[in-house]
């Protein structure tokens, strides 16, 4: 009997999947036939390709999973590509971007290799060559074999033209960041925070300096190992800092240093097992940051599992369609202690995140068995370097920084979403430039660096974790979007997960601050920051 009623039900199941999706294949049917129509047409409007690409996008977001889902994401696309040369709307550029990048991130089919190349050409219409490099890159790491590369590589070269690559090279291979002072560079100190494949190394100074990286193969004649070091010129170490500092995780056995030459301090890390490292400056105060990444030794890994303190556990959702799972979030309440952040009618930034990020916190741990970690949960200073390395250390998903904007323009209002990228817009170098402490000076040194950082972060993932969050927080709290932008933010250098940083709002406008100053207000905040990431997190482990 039961046999009987379960193949019933498993009939009639399949049924009306079959219908719906007939049904699905006359819409996609009709939208491609509208495609034509206004592609011969001479008569119609820009609103007719906005229709149709329309069509398109609710067959994708009816049945993302089916087969017809990276089809009609593509046309969706191709239409608003089409729309733009027709008629000339940036918007319609921007659109299809977007959904380009949609297809690219999350769908492994014949159309992904082109939504890349497609990417690349529209970030290269837009002149931003950084993010066109990406999408490139990308597309000739998953996609070897395409045709699309060849295409790839002349638009590369179009992109080389445009761009001055002898100066970038130097700027990241050679680092040079000269003092106006010529008293000698005080090395303050060396920190580190690892896992079994991450390490972040700060060497602190006493104000900028310059200096060069090297790489060194391993010389099995005198049996040294790979080194990476880094010599700081017209230096000397102040304090008592060990002379060999044992790391042993996995990519680093020990960090060293020494006089290499008169005026020279070297700084040595022997390695293990690393695949990739970045090494760049930060001021305010003045540090070197080196970030290492690899695969670590196995019996490492055994001897530390074996020998750690096991935490929860935490089991694994199905992962998606897409390929990923998230399981931890990292919430990092801006500012801190000492720093309190914009201060205005008597609030500090500082108290309002942390107030946010703790709600936002038990929101999470009510609703969901995901992993939360805060950067801070109470009122103290974290460096910014600090705050990524222990997101990338404990093998975060996500990071989100949670910041409360200011502006010399007490009517500025409204909420921005940002992540890490070099950026021309002067409002966005503004916001960065109080967030990190620093000059808009010192942020253009920076983007030279991190232009070759950039090129292996998680952009694409972080873009749509942003829109996703912006989205549904302005929703929420039914205030004015300056949309998702993009800024070189120190407390994002080096993250290895989609990492976002979300202004909330303006302390300075004081309609805003009297929001900010109730508990409800900062609470709605914070769901409507939670909603954004659940979106986000549900799709991508395929709920």
């Amino acid at each position: 009997m039961f046999r009987n009623k379960f193949f019933i039900i498993t009939l009639v199941f399949l049924l009306f999947s079959s219908l719906a999706f007939a049904d699905l294949i006359d819409e996609y049917n009709s939208a491609k036939k509208d495609l034509r129509y206004i592609e011969k047409s001479r008569r119609v409007s820009r609103q007719s390709y906005i229709l149709t690409a329309e069509k398109f996008y609710k067959i994708y977001a009816k049945a993302p999973r089916s087969s017809l889902a990276d089809d009609a994401l593509y046309l969706c696309a191709k239409t608003y590509m089409k729309s733009y040369y027709r008629f000339k709307n940036k918007n319609d550029l921007t659109n299809a971007l977007k959904y380009f990048r949609l297809l690219a991130a999350n769908y492994k089919s014949r159309w992904a290799a082109d939504a890349y190349y497609k990417a690349a050409y529209i970030y290269y219409l837009k002149k931003d060559y950084v993010s066109a490099k990406y999408m490139i890159k990308k597309l000739r790491a998953k996609y070897p074999r395409s045709s699309k590369v060849k295409d790839a590589k002349k638009l590369l070269a179009k992109i080389e033209k445009n761009t001055k690559p002898k100066q970038i090279k130097s700027s990241v291979r050679k680092t040079a960041y000269t003092s106006n002072n010529s008293k000698n560079v005080n090395i303050k100190g060396i920190r580190y925070w690892s896992n079994e494949d991450y390490t972040r190394i700060v060497i602190d100074l006493n104000k900028p300096a310059k200096f060069e990286k090297h790489w060194l193969k391993k010389n099995e004649k005198l049996n040294l190992p790979p080194r990476l070091f880094v010599d700081i010129y017209n230096s000397s170490v102040v304090g008592n800092i060990p002379e060999v500092i044992n790391v042993k995780d996995g990519l680093i056995s020990r960090i060293r240093w020494g006089r290499f030459k008169d005026g020279v301090t070297r700084v040595v890390l022997d390695t293990i097992s690393v695949k990739e490292f970045s090494v760049f400056q930060l001021i305010n105060p003045a540090r070197i940051v080196i970030d290492v990444t690899g695969e670590a030794n196995k019996s490492i890994l055994a001897s530390r599992r074996n020998n750690s303190n096991k935490e929860g556990n935490y089991s694994d959702t199905l992962a998606s369609v897409f390929g990923l799972k998230i399981k931890t979030i990292v919430i990092d309440p801006g500012h801190g202690g000492k720093d309190p952040g914009c201060n205005y009618y008597g609030l500090k930034e500082k108290d309002i995140v942390l107030d946010v990020g703790l709600h936002l916190r038990k929101l999470f741990k009510e609703n969901t068995k995901l992993k939360v970690l805060m950067t801070r949960d109470r009122d103290i200073f974290i460096p910014l370097e600090e705050r990524t390395a222990f997101a990338n250390k404990n093998r975060a998903d996500i990071f989100v920084s949670i910041h409360v904007n200011a502006s010399r323009n007490r009517r500025a209002k409204g909420v921005e979403t940002y992540v890490l990228n070099v950026t021309k817009d002067k409002s966005a170098l503004e916001v960065a430039a109080f967030e990190n402490q620093a000059t808009e000076k010192s942020l253009s040194d920076l983007q030279g660096i991190l232009k070759d950082i950039i090129l292996n972060s998680k952009l694409e993932e972080s873009l749509i974790l942003a829109k996703s969050v912006q989205d549904s927080l302005v929703y929420h709290i039914k205030e004015n979007s300056l949309g998702v932008k993009q800024a070189p933010f120190y407390v994002l250098v080096g993250a290895k997960m989609p990492s976002i940083l979300i202004e909330t709002g303006f302390l300075s406008n004081k309609v805003e601050a009297r929001k900010f100053a109730t508990k409800k207000y900062r609470g709605e905040i914070a769901e409507g920051i939670f909603k954004g990431l659940m979106k986000y997190i549900n799709k991508y482990n395929g709920r």
